[in-house]
């Protein structure tokens, strides 16, 4: 695969790994031991809590120069206990990317950066490799780790939970959801192509950065006693210190006093 030699899949099941390894183009392996003489690089790519029991299995085995991986955007390398005695290195890699589908989603898994972080020698390793597959890869602390998926989270998912949050009030002023969400989709689109070209100060519209006080206040009172209105106004201070920024002569004072006012 792109030049390196994947030896093959175990897993919990063996259905599980002849349908990731057929659709590879792999092979299985029915037992640790046989995966662990086979590779010096194993990929665990397990939900995160079962991460430390696949670690305490493979320590049952021969790992002297073997660089051990998991890609947990939460946990560190820190999982892997014991590894200096083992004769192992450990790393933590986790792609900035969402896979949605199993099937699919590696077609656009070039475009993901990477971010790794673990024991110097197999960051060493493992940030050429994936280079050298054309991703950009990028190094962090370990604790720095949960802050690094929080960001993550908050980009990916709370942004999700933002949408259905305007969706929500859309309902509330007669729209379906289709309608709603077909509403929404050139303002969302456009608003992110623009952040993404010229960075969030640059990109901001809206009431708040043309300083209209009173549109806010009608905001605020319209969602007052509702989890979108508490979300409206969580944003405030933020939204409030970008406009100041992309427009630092002008007064921001009545705002910033509304969301203060506002403030549970």
């Amino acid at each position: 695969m792109h030049g390196r030699d994947v030896g093959g899949f175990y897993s919990r099941t063996r259905e599980s790994a002849d349908e990731a390894a057929t659709f590879v183009g792999t092979g299985t392996y029915t037992t640790l031991h046989e995966l662990t003489q086979d590779n010096d690089i194993i990929f665990i790519t397990t939900p995160d809590g079962v991460i430390a029991h696949v670690w305490e299995a493979l320590l049952k085995e021969n790992l002297d120069h073997h660089i051990i991986c998991h890609f947990s955007g939460s946990l560190t390398s820190y999982v892997f206990s014991d590894r200096e005695r083992a004769g192992a290195l450990g790393i933590s890699m986790h792609p900035m990317y969402a896979f949605s589908d199993k099937f699919h989603s590696y077609e656009q898994f070039h475009t993901a950066y990477l971010t790794l972080e673990g024991d110097p020698e197999a960051v060493a390793v493992m940030k050429p490799m994936w280079e050298e597959l054309g991703h950009h890869v990028l190094t962090l602390k370990a604790e720095d780790k949960i802050k690094y998926h929080a960001a993550a989270a908050m980009a990916s998912n709370e942004m999700l939970g933002l949408m259905q949050a305007s969706i929500d009030v859309l309902s509330e002023c007669g729209f379906a959801e289709e309608d709603s969400m077909a509403l929404l989709r050139p303002l969302v689109e456009g608003n992110i192509a623009s952040m993404l070209e010229k960075g969030c100060v640059n990109a901001l519209t809206g009431p708040v950065e043309r300083g209209d006080a009173q549109t806010v206040e009608k905001h605020l009172q319209a969602l007052a006693g509702s989890k979108a209105g508490r979300i409206y106004q969580s944003l405030g201070s933020t939204m409030v210190e970008l406009a100041g920024r992309r427009n630092p002569d002008r007064d921001y004072t009545p705002i910033r006093k509304l969301f203060e006012e506002n403030a549970d």
